[in-house]
């Protein structure tokens, strides 16, 4: 109680502040009171002594009110205090506690509180920041951003975040990234700012960033494909390789489906795939697609499955490369296989033709040459000219062999020239038959032409006699003495059927099958052991159907064979093309004694070019080499040169080129036994103004002597 009463009389307590409002009141009550019962008032004495009793007597009352209400306030302040106490506590543990950095701020910037997080991770103990303005905590880049924010919250702006970042700056120096979260306390009049440190975070996103912009160009620039397609085979992704191979324009290959681009097999062919991809699988396959341009071309696709985080398929990841190129090289490299294999073939048959069928007559030529030059005088005039015909009629076999071989050489390389031109095809045949009539006599076989109306075709006439002789050369290799083989030339519309027929061996329909295909058929010896190479009936197939014609064999065993085949005609000089008529005799058949430089090493070849020079009236002078020519021309005057193309020392062509460094006019003949393409086109671009092949034909070689020197005639004329 007696501290009751301390407290009632001490000032700035619970107990002094009722008893100071309560006291004026009592007072007031009492006066009033006092003054309304009339009763008590008999005089101002007994009015004071009526108000002092009723004060003294008011006093335990109100001492008692104020003592029960100061202890029912007590225990309410007590209580109060205790939840502000533990509320500060509570805001203390939290502000303390928080991993994110914490400071307050007042409204004129200074620092009043900051958090251990914060010092932590600025590294300033709290007495280098209380009390300090926040702006020494940033850098000056920062200041004047964070500096205007602050103004707008003061001024309760709601245009500004309330999280933004910004940089602040570490005790040591170092400049770091963080996140801000801030609000402006109206009650207190503070700013309370919570903020964390993203600077790993920052530096993360960045390296992110950058990788995928890596990674991001990396799949632009890269030639292949890259594409994403659904369970649809929709494109739900594709970069610009894959627009740039599938013929779209850059970005609109997503949303297209894969059956635009592929054929309706091809595309089941895909679904196929794509289920088997269900189950995990990654596959690897070829196939076609169509570009939006309608160009067919072939893709290599290496497709992937893609699942989502329930393991459910969702779509195909595919790699392609435009591969045609690849495939056509391929394709070439195959092909180039397959000719390797064919010429190996050939090479294989030719040299063993070489060694059998040509070595053994041309052995024997040489026997009897020998023997006739060592007993030239033992021997009559009637046995030599036997002697020489039958070394006439071997060379001449040789020849046509050897002419067969290398034809047939030639067209496996892809090297014969085909030149059409306007001939006398009757008088070809009616040649080539009289050309055959020693054959066929010295087997005392009947070998019939009759030659009708001149009809003249434009084809091959090197290849249509090649064809002619072959035909006719079996016919007599397979009928037997006695027999009888006919010859015939039947129009037939706009095209000539020539057919060669014989009472010989005939053959099977087995065999008949094999004759035109090429390592199919084996030469079969004649009826009197002739021996073939196997290869005259392909070669002629090749030569008939390079005039689009065609060539097929009729027969039965024991009941002879036919072959007919068919080449353009013309039937009179009326239908032919300008120009002259190949095959007419030269103008002049002598010259003028025009002195010409024959370029050869070979004293055969030389004496065959002597012999038909001097024939019409042309001199000539010989050089043996390409040296010796190019020498012999500098220091004398020819009116032409044939020149030979394998020379020692210095070849044809290279003495030609060497002669047009001084003379483009004077007309050089190549004289070569190379018909190749490619041999001729070196042969003119060296500088050869035409070209003879061997062995020589007089008739040819002459009617190209007048051409080019009755140019030089009429030049000199002028």
């Amino acid at each position: 109680m007696s501290t009751f009463f301390k407290r009632l009389v001490k000032g700035a307590t619970v107990e002094s502040r009722l008893l100071l409002a309560f006291l004026p009141m009592i007072v007031a009550m009492i006066l009033i009171d006092s003054y309304l019962d009339q009763s008590s008032i008999l005089s101002s004495l007994s009015f004071l002594a009526t108000f002092i009793l009723k004060f003294v007597l008011a006093i335990p009352v109100m001492v008692i009110i104020i003592y029960g209400m100061s202890k029912l306030l007590d225990q309410k302040l007590s209580k109060t205090k205790l939840a502000l106490l533990t509320s500060e506590e509570r805001f203390r543990t939290i502000f303390e506690n928080n991993t994110s950095a914490i400071l307050i701020l007042e409204t004129d910037t200074n620092v009043s509180m900051v958090n251990d997080a914060y010092c932590k991770l600025t590294g300033f103990p709290r007495e280098e920041v209380v009390g300090q303005s926040w702006t020494r905590l940033i850098p000056e880049s920062e200041q004047k951003r964070l500096t205007e924010l602050n103004k707008l919250r003061l001024q309760q702006s709601t245009d500004i975040p309330s999280n933004y970042e910004f940089q602040f700056i570490r005790k040591d120096g170092e400049i770091r990234v963080g996140i801000m979260s801030v609000f402006y306390d109206l009650l207190i009049n503070q700013i309370v700012v919570s903020f964390t440190d993203i600077t790993e975070r920052k530096q993360m996103e960045i390296s992110l960033r950058e990788s995928e912009e890596r990674y991001r160009k990396l799949i632009e620039i890269q030639g292949e494909g890259l594409g994403i397609v659904d369970t649809n085979e929709r494109f739900i992704f594709a970069n610009p390789a894959a627009d740039k191979i599938m013929g779209v324009p850059i970005g609109t290959l997503v949303g297209r489906s894969m059956d635009e681009f592929v054929t309706k097999e091809t595309f089941e062919n895909v679904r196929k795939q794509t289920m088997t991809r269900q189950e995990g699988n990654q596959s690897t396959y070829e196939m076609e697609f169509i570009r939006l341009d309608g160009e067919h071309r072939m893709m290599l696709v290496t497709a992937t499955p893609t699942f989502n985080s329930n393991g459910e398929f969702e779509a195909t990841l595919g790699i392609f490369h435009d591969i045609t190129d690849r495939k056509k090289i391929e394709n070439e490299l195959k092909k180039n296989e397959a000719e390797l294999k064919a010429l190996n073939t050939t090479k294989d048959k030719l040299f063993s033709i070489v060694a059998h069928d040509l070595r053994g007559p041309i052995g024997t030529s040489a026997d009897l040459l020998e023997v006739l030059i060592e007993s030239f005088d033992a021997f009559s005039n009637e046995e030599r000219l036997k002697m020489l015909d039958i070394l006439k009629n071997s060379a001449k076999s040789t020849y046509n062999l050897l002419e067969t071989l290398l034809n047939w050489a030639i067209i496996q390389t892809g090297n014969m020239v085909f030149k059409p031109e306007l001939f006398n095809l009757t008088h070809c045949i009616d040649t080539t038959v009289r050309n055959f009539v020693p054959a066929a006599l010295s087997k005392n076989i009947t070998l019939l032409y009759e030659p009708g109306d001149e009809i003249f075709s434009f084809a091959d006439q090197n290849m249509i006699q090649t064809v002619l002789r072959n035909l006719i050369g079996n016919a007599i290799k397979y009928t037997f003495r006695g027999g009888t083989i006919e010859v015939k030339s039947v129009n037939q519309g706009h095209k000539i059927e020539i057919s060669i027929s014989d009472n010989g061996v005939g053959m099977d329909e087995e065999t008949r099958k094999k004759l035109f295909v090429q390592n199919k058929q084996d030469s079969k010896y004649g009826t009197e052991n002739e021996k073939g190479t196997g290869l005259g009936l392909v070669l002629c197939k090749e030569f008939i159907e390079k005039h689009g014609g065609h060539i097929h064999a009729e027969s039965e065993p024991g009941r002879g064979s036919s072959f007919i085949f068919d080449i353009p005609k013309m039937q009179s000089y009326g239908e032919t093309l300008p120009g002259k008529i190949p095959g007419a005799k030269p103008c002049h058949t002598k010259f003028n004694n025009e002195l010409i430089l024959i370029v050869e090493d070979e004293d055969i070849n030389y004496q065959v070019l002597c012999s038909i020079l001097t024939s019409v009236s042309l001199k000539y002078e010989r050089a043996i080499t390409g040296g010796e020519a190019v020498d012999k021309f500098l220091h004398n005057r020819y009116d032409l040169i044939l020149m030979d193309v394998q020379l020692p020392e210095m070849n044809g062509w290279e003495a030609t080129m060497k002669i047009r460094e001084n003379d483009s006019e004077i007309p050089i003949v190549a004289v070569t036994a190379y018909a190749s393409d490619p041999s001729k086109k070196m042969t003119m671009e060296a500088g050869c103004n035409d070209y003879v092949t061997k062995p020589i034909n007089k008739a040819k070689l002459v009617q190209m002597l007048e051409k080019h020197l009755s140019k030089n005639r009429i030049a000199s004329n002028l």
